[in-house]
Formats: C-alpha cells, structure tokens, sequence
C-alpha cells in the first residue's frame, strides 16, 4: 500500500522518486508514476522553453539596440530623407541604372559625404573628396563580407580574399614585396609567349566567328596573368580554353548565390553552379600540378648543366618554394588547398579588372589615331636601340605608360571601391562618424574627374597631365606616380 503525503516523507521529486523503491512506494498523492513522470516532463520542458525564449529575447535585444544605434549614427551624416530605404537608389539599382550619375547629383547637393539607406540594417556611405578617400582606404581595411563569400563559395578555403584585414595583412604585404622584387628582376622572354599565345587564340577565334574588343581584352587579361601564375607550362597546357570559359561562367554567376544566407541547395541551378566551380578547382588543380612538376624538370636540367638562371618558373613556382611569402608561408598558404584556392582568386578577380582596363585602353586607340601613330614610334623607338627587352626599357616609354594610367582614369576598371569596417566606428573628415558595418564607397569616376586635382580638361582623355610635371625627372619617377595611381585605382 502506498505511503500518504506527510512532511516526514522524502520530498517528492525525480531524485525522491529515484531514491524510493519504485512506484508501489510512491505517495498516493502523485496520482501514479506515468502521470508523475509525464508531469515532470512537461515541467522540464517548460523551463527549457522559458531558457529558449529569454536567450532569444536577449539576442534580438541586442539586435534592435545595434539597429538604433546604426540609425542614430546614420542620421548624423549628411544625406537624403529616408526612413527605411532610399527609393531613388533602389529604382537605380533595381533597374541597373547609372549609379555614378545619382551620386553625382547627390554630392552636389549634400557635399563630398553622403549617406544612404540600402535597407533597414544597411548603411551605405559614399565618399568623394580625394583627401578623405586616402583616409577612408588607410581606416577602413576590410573587404565587403559578401566579397569573401562569393569568393568562399567559388573558390574553397582561402586565405587572401577574405573580409577581415587583419588575418590577411601580413600575406599579402608579404606577396606584394615579391611581386615588386619580381618586377625589378625583368620581364623575360615569357613576355613575347604570352603575345604569341594571344595572337593564336585570336587568330582561331576570327577564322571562325566574329571578335570583338571585350572578348580580346578578355583573352589577353587571361593569358597575361595565367603565364604570371603558372609560368612556361601555361603555354603546353591542353584545356586552357575550357579553364578560361569556366573562370568566366563562375566569375558571371558567383555574388548572385553569395547573396543568400542560406545555400539553396534545393535549386538545380545552384547545385549547376557548384558542378561548374568543381570542374574549375579540378583543372587549378591539374595546372599547379603540371607547373610544379615542369618547375622541378627545369631547375634539375639547369643544374646538371651548371647553369644559375632560373627558369620562368611563375608566381606559383615561388608560392610552393615559399619565396613570395617571406617567412609566411606556415601561416595562410600553408596548404596546397589554400594555394588552389588563392590561385583560382587571383584569376578570378585579376582577369576582371584587366581586362577592363584593357579594353579601355583599345577604346582610346581607336578613338585616337594620332595618340595611336605615336605609340607605335615610341614603342619602335626602344625596342631598336635595345636587343632585348628589359624593364628599363619600358621605364622608357613615358607616353605608353601616360597612356595607361589616362585611360583608366577616364574608364574605371569598376564604378564603386567598395571597404568596410567591420568591428570599429570610423571617424572621417571633421568629425563624421561611420558606424562600424556601414558599406564605404568611393565613386572612382566622379574622383577621377574632380577638377581641383585634374584641372578643367578633367573631361578630356590628355596622356600629357600624367608628364608635365614629371619630364626632367626622369623616366622612373614616371613609373613610381604611374604605378602608384594604378593601385589607387584598384
């Protein structure tokens, strides 16, 4: 018989029950051990619910007090009325008007910091006067996190295309170092390999179709910095064709399903598009392995033939060595993973600003003839008094370069130079607090045509402004402000 309910008794819970000796010890009060237990259980879950739901609100506390936050600082900065988000910007991007031309009008009106409202949580801030674009780019040093998922998602694990800076400062300081070293060094007979290759392709593609400048500039961007990457075995390699399409195909379809929070791997065509970025990481694959091994065969043939000079064994030759990285190389790159990766990112990113500014340069070819003639001297000029060219000899060609760098000022490589600062508010020019996450960007075009720096003609394609200065100075400090603008620019 059960024991009744008194205070002497054990106190009823799951340890008291499991002290008893089962339920024919249990109180008749509990109304039997199933009811008991399933009343226990019903408590339990109660308390894990009420656990849930205080986490939760707690979460999104924080969530509403970074959005008030984001509002408050937002509204400090100079810009257009807009609740949630601008309506004139959405019907630009919506329809993928010419979002220079509304800046344009939105700095005339509102100075050279503007602020808009891309959404309810997405603060986008536009920046215009070239003093404080120097001071945006040296503050705010990470990538757009959608740039590393779009790079993630088509590439794999990699260590340079990544959102925050700070885990790859010290990568691509180090890359950049060996890039300039490899610069000064000369530019090798793989120079005139990759026009001959160029011309090939191009000869193939017009015996059957129709080629037009986008297509060449593409071609000769892809050609350019995969015999960079990969070195002579670039040259012998029997699906370039096929890589460069897939580059293209990959590169077109990539920030599209970057944009989701959620993979849709339910959609045919995402899981398409993850085929195709497999295929890419399979023939990066292949190709490393076919420059690795040529780079082994080349520098074991020199040395039995007691030669010193290297072979054009490419930046990647120099990745697995190890050289480039300058005591990086136990850190990002470590990995042949990450090398792939970082590979089929360079490609990725190199191919579509080159060729843009390749392209642009065409352009102003064909819509100069004269500026066209006088290239062509120069370039004859140089090459005659030299039996090989060398870098020096490119330091030569000052309007070749004026050109180059003139050309890209009038035809950005991209409209917008995207950074943010992802944990720390930034403060700009007389005070102008950016709050941390805000999108920065920096209209190059209307940059590039600002008259105080360029002076009236800003409109004008004039390959001379970049040598008035600069004509008794000699030919490398040409180079230096050339160069130097060229990555500004980028």
């Amino acid at each position: 018989m059960a024991s009744s309910c008194d205070a002497t008794a054990v106190p009823f819970t799951l340890l008291g029950a499991l002290l008893t000796a089962g339920p024919a010890a249990w109180p008749a009060c509990v109304g039997g051990g199933r009811a008991f237990l399933r009343d226990y259980a019903q408590r339990g879950t109660n308390a894990l619910l009420w656990a849930g739901l205080v986490a939760v609100t707690w979460v999104l506390l924080l969530r509403v007090a970074a959005l008030l936050r984001l509002w408050a600082l937002g509204s400090r900065i100079p810009g257009p009325h807009a609740l949630l988000a601008d309506p004139g910007l959405a019907a630009v991007l919506r329809t993928g008007g010419d979002i220079t031309g509304f800046l344009s009008k939105l700095h005339s009106s509102y100075g050279p910091v503007v602020r808009l409202w891309a959404g309810p949580s997405q603060l986008l801030v536009s920046v215009k006067d070239p003093a404080l674009v120097k001071e945006v780019l040296t503050k705010a040093e990470d990538k757009l996190p959608l740039t590393g998922r779009t790079y993630n998602l088509a590439c794999g694990r990699l260590g340079l295309f990544v959102s925050s800076f700070e885990k790859v400062k010290s990568t691509r300081e180090s890359l950049k170092m060996f890039l300039n070293e490899k610069l000064a060094i000369g530019v090798g007979r793989s120079s005139f390999k990759v026009v001959d290759a160029v011309m090939d392709r191009i000869d193939s593609i017009m015996s059957k179709d129709f080629l037009d400048s986008r297509s060449f500039s593409q071609h000769m961007a892809f050609n350019v910095i995969s015999a960079t990457l990969f070195g002579d075995a670039f040259f012998n390699w029997s699906d370039a064709v096929i890589y460069e399409e897939l580059l293209m195909m990959v590169a077109k379809d990539g920030c599209f399903w970057a944009s989701y929070a959620v993979c849709p791997f339910w959609k045919p065509s995402y899981r398409r598009y993850r085929t195709l970025c497999a295929k890419l990481k399979i023939l990066t694959e292949d190709i490393i392995r076919k420059s690795k091994d040529q780079n082994s065969y080349q520098r074991s043939y020199l040395k039995s033939e007691g030669m010193i000079k290297d072979p054009n064994r490419g930046v990647l030759g120099e990745m697995m060595a190890g050289r480039c990285l300058h005591g990086a190389a136990e850190g990002l790159l470590s990995s042949e993973e990450e090398v792939c990766g970082n590979i089929m990112g360079l490609m990725l990113h190199g191919i579509s600003a080159s060729a843009n500014l390749i392209g642009n340069i065409l352009t102003r070819l064909v819509l100069f003839p004269k500026l066209q003639n006088q290239l062509h001297a120069e370039i004859l000029a140089v090459c005659n008094e030299s039996s090989e060219l060398e870098v020096d000899d490119v330091l030569r060609m000052q309007l070749l370069l004026a050109t180059v760098c003139e050309s890209a000022r009038l035809l950005p490589a991209g409209p917008l130079l995207q950074r943010c600062s992802l944990k720390h508010d930034l403060t700009i020019g007389s005070g102008i607090t950016v709050p941390a996450g805000a999108i920065l960007v920096v209209p190059l075009h209307l940059v590039h045509m600002d008259t105080s720096v360029w002076g009236n003609d800003a409109g004008q394609f004039n390959p001379e402004r970049f040598l008035k200065k600069e004509v008794d100075l000699g030919a490398e400090h040409v180079l230096a402000r050339s160069l130097r603008f060229l990555q500004y620019r980028c």
